[in-house]
């Protein structure tokens, strides 16, 4: 909270400070260069097969559990206490088992979005320097939910820079 707020309170001191020595702003989203690039799009496809394939294991895994678990309910007049309590040790291990499985999918799955991400950012930063100082552009701000509230559709650069980058990746691609 404290370090938005401070973000927030710079971004419009730098704003300020910027309109007055009459320099030249712009701003891209980030979040619609990673829907629509061409890049973006690739990723978020490699994203949700991984995630599809996350899904499917952890969808096998709770069948498992739910197996047993009606397994037990069924057989639970018929089995003797130390019986019955093994099998809810097997259950609970189970279970735990499940759990385990999908925090390290989560995980998995947001340390891949993390390196596609950065992979993309690290790409996208010469595209948008390269722009700026063909444009004449003083300061290029990242418009981000939470931080930025808003910027007038004149200073968005986005478009322009989905593009470039679009170009710049197809060409690197067919190297």
């Amino acid at each position: 909270m404290k370090k938005t707020l401070l973000l927030t309170i710079l971004f419009c001191f730098a704003v300020a400070s910027f309109s007055f020595a009459q320099g030249k702003i712009a701003v891209v989203d980030i979040q619609l260069i990673m829907q629509q690039s061409k890049a973006g799009v690739k990723a978020a496809g490699e994203l949700e097969a991984l995630q599809k394939s996350a899904m499917s294991k952890v969808q096998a895994k709770k069948s498992e559990v739910d197996k047993l678990a009606a397994d037990i309910n069924k057989q639970k007049a018929s089995l003797s206490p130390s019986a019955l309590q093994n099998k809810n040790i097997e259950l609970n291990k189970k279970s735990v088992e499940l759990e385990r499985l999908q925090n390290d999918l989560n995980a998995d799955f947001q340390n891949e979005y993390a390196k596609k991400l950065d992979g993309i950012l690290r790409e996208l930063e010469p595209v948008i320097n390269d722009y700026a100082s063909e444009k004449g552009l003083d300061v290029v701000f990242i418009k981000q939910p939470g931080i930025m509230a808003y910027a007038n559709q004149n200073i968005d650069i986005t478009k322009d820079v989905i593009s470039r980058y679009d170009i710049k990746w197809s060409k690197k691609g067919t190297k």
